[in-house]
């Protein structure tokens, strides 16, 4: 209806007005669901920031987290997504949390896995790669604390 169509702009419309600033997607939004969850992310993504720029990565970290849960991000923007699971893995491997980083370098292979499906190879390299680089931060960290035998605990 067109009920619907005039809250979703509102969204976008209320993040522009308290200043938001918008963020580009890499393929075309297709529906006005989408074009929510997308205000939703550039949300987020302001927040965090915003906690990030004043060095409270604690606060920050579950924006990034709710972020990582829009499906948008992951068809729409592959790289903003691949980036944003680096953001997320960094703050927790910072706050100590290791489960924390390791469950985001599980899903970002889970991104791989999909986009490989999907045949979308671009996406899957960019998967692949942030993958990678979280993985060697991950064992560089390890290795500095003493040793792989924390990754069992």
């Amino acid at each position: 209806g067109g009920g619907e169509g005039s809250r979703i702009s509102s969204l976008a419309e209320l993040n522009r007005a308290v200043g938001v600033p918008p963020l580009s997607t890499e393929a075309p939004l297709e529906s006005a669901a989408e074009r929510d969850e997308w205000a939703r992310y550039e949300y987020l993504a302001a927040v965090r920031s915003s906690f990030d720029a004043a060095g409270q990565a604690d606060a920050a970290l579950p924006f990034a987290k709710r972020a990582l849960e829009l499906r948008v991000i992951e068809e729409r923007a592959p790289k903003a997504y691949a980036g944003l699971h680096v953001v997320a893995f960094k703050d927790s491997l910072n706050l100590g949390r290791l489960a924390d980083a390791h469950e985001v370098l599980t899903d970002l292979h889970g991104c791989a896995s999909s986009a490989h499906r999907r045949v979308d190879k671009e996406a899957e390299a960019v998967y692949l790669e942030r993958r990678a680089d979280c993985f060697n931060t991950l064992v560089s960290v390890l290795h500095a604390r003493g040793g792989v035998a924390q990754l069992a605990k």
